[in-house]
């Protein structure tokens, strides 16, 4: 009967009368062999606001629970003993398999999942909330794993002391991660829990392991976040540091598990010289155009195409686009869209290993420069309920 039923939507799928999305998934054999980032490519999505809450990302959320705070320290401030429980509502439900069914139906092969350190840790005297996060990313990391071989990153978004002073890298104002021997050890443990997690998941060949998002000493102004100037070479020195012992550490439990350097805005050739050759790693860069670029969604496949080849290998280390997404400084257009859309997909799948949209889920509400809401430039998923995605 089972297999009758898996017939009949097969039958229904293939004449056109039901979308794929709706059939039952059926497993996808999942592959034993490691990836190797020098070879394989692959589109993905950011499973952004779930375990590392943002104000922009579901204005809904932030409006009834953060108290007006700008960040996720002071909406746990805010929420006091109130806090767990409604941060565990939020894991268990902003992702579910049904956000993955839908994910693959577009496309989706990777997985970059965001998390803070008190994922991983509990720091004292940190106001981020450490629960069960951890059960929830095996779950689903799980089913995308058995069910659709996809491949996930594991994103360590914040690190003790605020990486950047943004929301994000711990909290508003935070730089106090650089150059702290108290916070580098403590960002060591965090990262011997994640290596842990991914070695005893049962599957430790479908991840890889980014232990930074975005370091950047020189932001106070923000005028120079996303561009180079954004970490100082003195920053730089202490972000190579702490990857080199990233690097150490992945290696003496699994060499074959790849880490993926996020190098705050600086281009990889900037770092590639401090590894050696045979270093299992892969860059991670980010690109952007809602702020200080002149872009437009007239002329940004241009920029899409510029960035994917200026920032791509040299030859020694593979390159991946972890964030990026279409919404322009100037004049965005709703019908430009499904063009800007698929000509980044299109650039980076070029140049580069493949991208990861920023991001899966977003239903914020503020309103962007010509037509149109965030949400309408931010959401994979709508991207994907609207038929945008070419080629799948």
């Amino acid at each position: 009967m089972l297999f009758d039923m898996y017939a009949l939507l097969g039958l229904l799928v293939a004449l056109g009368c039901i979308r794929p999305t709706f059939a039952v998934p059926i497993e996808t054999p999942q592959s034993s062999a490691y990836v190797d980032w020098r070879t394989f490519k692959a589109n993905g999505v950011n499973l952004g606001g779930w375990f590392e809450q943002e104000s922009t990302i579901d204005t809904q959320f932030w409006d009834k629970y953060s108290g007006g705070a700008s960040d996720e320290w002071g909406l746990c401030e805010h929420l006091g003993s109130q806090c767990g429980p409604v941060l565990e509502h939020r894991y268990a439900t902003w992702i579910t398999t049904k956000d993955i069914d839908k994910l693959a139906s577009g496309g989706v092969k990777v997985l970059r999942i965001p998390t803070t350190y008190a994922a991983w840790i509990k720091v004292p005297g940190s106001q981020l909330y450490s629960g069960n996060q951890t059960v929830y990313l095996k779950q689903i990391a799980d089913y995308a794993i058995s069910t659709y071989d996809m491949h996930i990153i594991v994103d360590t978004h914040s690190l003790p002391g605020g990486v950047n002073g943004l929301t994000t890298g711990e909290a508003t104002g935070h730089w106090d991660w650089f150059w702290n021997e108290t916070n580098f050890d403590y960002s060591m443990q965090v990262i011997d829990k994640v290596i842990s997690f991914v070695q005893n998941s049962g599957s430790p060949q479908s991840y890889s392991i980014e232990p930074i998002n975005e370091p950047a000493d020189n932001n106070t102004n923000m005028i120079t976040f996303g561009t180079p100037e954004a970490l100082t070479d003195h920053g730089a020195a202490w972000v190579l540091k702490y990857i080199k012992a990233v690097v150490q550490s992945v290696a003496a439990v699994n060499p074959k598990v790849p880490v993926m350097f996020q190098g705050s805005f600086k281009y990889p050739s900037y770092w590639a010289g401090d590894f050696p050759a045979d270093t299992n790693l892969v860059f991670d860069v980010h690109n952007y155009y809602f702020e200080n670029r002149p872009a437009t969604s007239e002329n940004l496949p241009g920029l899409l195409y510029s960035d994917a080849r200026a920032r791509s290998s040299d030859g020694k280390f593979p390159v991946f686009v972890g964030e990026w997404a279409i919404q322009t400084t100037y004049n965005n257009s709703l019908a430009l869209r499904k063009r800007n859309l698929n000509a980044g997909l299109a650039a980076f799948g070029e140049y580069t290993q493949g991208s990861s949209y920023w991001t899966a889920k977003y239903t914020g509400n503020t309103s962007v420069d010509g037509q149109g809401q965030q949400r309408d430039y931010w959401s994979y998923e709508t991207f994907i309920d609207d038929g945008f995605i070419e080629g799948v």
